[in-house]
């Protein structure tokens, strides 16, 4: 998974760092991070982060309004606040942050964090929607595919297939980043459900398939390696 780091301080930064691969190592997890001094550098990389490590107080822009663009454009991306002023807690909080920890970064406290950051994305959660009939409450782990069907998209799950009166990407912001991922324009695939794929199609547990886009080709496979390694090794 990829985390970004985001300080003015390089020691803090590698100490960060450090405590973080002593977790992965720990719990399992193969994390990626990426080092910025400040947020514009943050603001400017194609990446998209899972988790981000903000400093509160930053030359040029701070870390409030760094997280705030953030949340313009990846409202899923896990936002813990790292500052040795206690009294930026309150206003880390407008912006949704995951967590806040005090500098010097007590390792307990940041394991604690990432441990509870884990069980929120691994629970199994169920997504609500409207329908013409009602309310359609879906468990995550059931879907399959969301397709687009114009302004509409077709929910395949284990069990039916539904149409709903919501664009694709509202579906896409509401499902977990690290069990789903978006292999073309219409499509929007959970890794549980592939049988296998090819660079050009995708092959799910019940014979169906979706088509893989050229543009999203690299993305998906790194973020279907990632979730192979972290849930389901024995396919590697």
């Amino acid at each position: 998974m990829f985390i970004a780091v985001c300080d003015d301080e390089k020691v803090m930064q590698n100490n960060l760092i450090y405590l973080l691969n002593e977790y992965g190592e720990k719990k399992g997890v193969d994390f990626s991070a990426a080092k910025f001094e400040n947020g514009y550098d943050l603001l400017r990389s194609p990446r998209t982060f899972e988790i981000v490590f903000m400093d509160y107080l930053m030359e040029g822009i701070n870390g409030i309004e760094t997280a705030r663009k953030i949340r313009e454009a990846n409202g899923r991306c896990a936002i813990i606040f790292i500052s040795a002023y206690p009294e930026a807690a309150l206003d880390s909080f407008e912006v949704g942050t995951f967590r806040f920890l005090k500098k010097p970064v007590d390792k307990q406290k940041l394991f604690r964090a990432l441990d509870d950051y884990f069980k929120s994305v691994d629970s199994d959660n169920f997504l609500t929607i409207k329908t013409r009939d009602g309310v359609w409450k879906i468990k995550i782990s059931d879907i399959i595919y969301a397709e687009a069907q114009g302004k509409h998209t077709v929910i395949r799950t284990v069990k039916e297939c539904r149409e709903v009166f919501v664009h694709l990407k509202i579906i896409e912001n509401k499902l977990p980043s690290q069990k789903f991922a978006r292999c073309h324009r219409a499509y929007v695939a959970s890794f549980e459900h592939i049988r296998n794929h090819t660079n050009n199609e995708i092959l799910f547990d019940n014979g169906e398939k979706a088509q893989l886009g050229k543009a999203y080709i690299k993305k998906f496979k790194e973020a279907f390696r990632n979730y192979i390694i972290r849930y389901d090794s024995k396919m590697l």
